[in-house]
């Protein structure tokens, strides 16, 4: 299977919340201190840095098929923003995030 066609598609920049945050999430740009996932689904990890990174996303369909919907995350990462650390989280599953 070629991975780099599956793609996570950004349709506008949202400051829509999901019921999980307690506080407005951090703007894209802003650093953030600590970002952790333990044991955390693919999709749903991408889910989750996209919303505090105040984007609306279009997931491909074939990330919620075997073997993405299998992958689990498990990460650290300290003093970036969420939107470096989602396309860090992409990169390392040979994903693209495409901006319309």
């Amino acid at each position: 299977m070629n991975l780099k066609t599956l793609i996570l598609v950004v349709l506008t920049t949202s400051a829509l919340l999901g019921p999980v945050a307690a506080a407005a999430p951090p703007a894209n740009n802003e650093v953030i201190p600590l970002i952790e996932m333990d044991n955390v689904l693919l999709p749903d990890a991408i889910r989750t840095l996209a919303r505090q990174a105040h984007m609306n996303i279009v997931l491909d369909p074939r990330l919620s098929e075997p073997p993405f919907s299998r992958y689990t995350v498990s990460i650290r990462w300290q003093n970036v923003t969420t939107r470096d650390a989602l396309v860090a989280l992409l990169d390392n599953y040979g994903l693209k995030l495409v901006e319309l």
